[in-house]
């Protein structure tokens, strides 16, 4: 995706459609309005991908193949809503932020967002070499005019319980869900049977942060489609106190994970904030 922000606009129709969905606090008939225009924009396969702006972030997206971009443009209502609000208080005075499982930055964005004018940095793990490039674009057309930026690091390669290389099982329907394990959270029977695969790097999180000289994460996500166990437990085995992220975002795949990730959240010491159908939600006491 060479070309700049804003060469790919669907036309002066389909951007008015797409605000009148992607308006967080629209009437019904916004509201009503969204999986018409969605799928109708899907079937425009020659005008895909397309740029959008959304809640102060420009966006190239492409829908027919991830779901996250298509929830976050025409619901973002449904979005992760909650969860970003809680995101963005607690690094609006600046911060650490790890992003695992980053997608095309929804949740990179947001924080980038929030800590705007205080110092802060963000790194963030996306493994997927497609959805890692539309996120480094989303990035640099979102911060382009940013003054007094946080430090971003973007790494391509995922999180795991050792330094190894894994096959990524792409699910080509929504790439978000492409999983190191058989199985993912919208597909929990084994989904790798004539499926594509790409091999990816992987290394424990103590490891690159470390090496990232990250002392304290005021907020850590996680949305890496039933692998979660596999890339914290170790982490929450090690950390000190002092690293412990003050808030943590997991996605709930626990029917998926060998181990009792939540049980090991809660024992080092974090109270349950909520859980909706998609994350629960934790505070550091």
């Amino acid at each position: 995706m060479p070309d700049d922000f804003g060469t790919r606009d669907p036309g002066r129709v389909w951007q008015l459609l797409i605000r009148l969905c992607h308006k967080p606090n629209g009437p019904l008939s916004s509201r009503m309005l969204a999986p018409i225009v969605r799928k109708a924009i899907g079937k425009r396969s020659s005008i895909l991908p397309v740029d959008v702006c959304v809640d102060g972030m420009k966006l190239r997206c492409q829908f027919i193949d991830n779901y996250s971009e298509k929830k976050f443009v025409f619901t973002p209502w449904r979005y992760d809503r909650q969860e970003r609000k809680y995101l963005s208080r607690a690094l609006e005075n600046g911060g650490v932020f790890i992003d695992i499982g980053a997608n095309v930055g929804f949740y990179t964005l947001t924080a980038i967002k929030a800590m705007a004018g205080q110092k802060g940095r963000v790194i963030a793990f996306e493994p997927n070499p497609e959805i890692f490039a539309r996120l480094k674009f989303n990035l640099r057309a979102s911060m382009a005019d940013l003054e007094n930026q946080p430090e971003v690091t973007v790494l391509n390669i995922g999180v795991a319980d050792r330094e190894t290389t894994f096959t990524l099982n792409l699910d080509r329907s929504n790439l978000g869900a492409s999983s190191i394990v058989s199985s993912n959270r919208s597909n929990p029977k084994n989904f790798t049977a004539n499926r594509e695969t790409v091999e990816i790097g992987c290394r424990p999180l103590m490891d690159v942060l470390q090496e990232l000289s990250i002392e304290t994460i005021d907020a850590l996500k996680i949305d890496i489609e039933g692998a979660e166990d596999i890339a914290l437990m170790p982490f929450f085995e090690q950390a000190s106190d002092s690293l412990l992220p003050g808030m943590l975002f997991v996605e709930n795949s626990a029917h998926l994970w060998r181990q009792d990730l939540f049980g090991l959240i809660e024992k080092r010491g974090y109270n349950h904030l909520f859980q909706n159908r998609e994350n629960t939600v934790f505070s550091l006491r």
